[in-house]
């Protein structure tokens, strides 16, 4: 799935509830009861889309953060937003 990199996404915030546990993220999917770790890379962009992001921004993120290529930061973005899409998670933002 490709997302445009202007495309403004963020999460459904009424289907997960979370919290930070000794650095990283526990989130809870309300619809499925599933509970899901997020590493400091993942907790990095889902604290973005919590108040809606671009994929250009998040790209951008962890470029500035973890000193990586635009190649690989794009790669990362896009594994986990399918991941949040797969589990309907994400809406486009207004």
């Amino acid at each position: 799935m490709t997302f445009s990199p202007e495309e403004k996404l963020q999460l459904k915030m009424d289907e997960v509830v979370w919290r930070e546990v000794g650095g990283e993220l526990v989130v809870l999917e309300l619809s499925t009861s599933v509970y899901l770790t997020l590493n400091g890379t993942a907790k990095l962009l889902w604290e973005a889309l919590s108040g809606g992001a671009t994929t250009e921004t998040l790209v951008e993120t962890l470029t500035r953060e973890y000193d990586i290529g635009s190649d690989q930061a794009r790669t990362d973005v896009e594994g986990f937003l399918e991941a949040l899409t797969h589990r309907n998670l994400l809406v486009h933002a207004t």
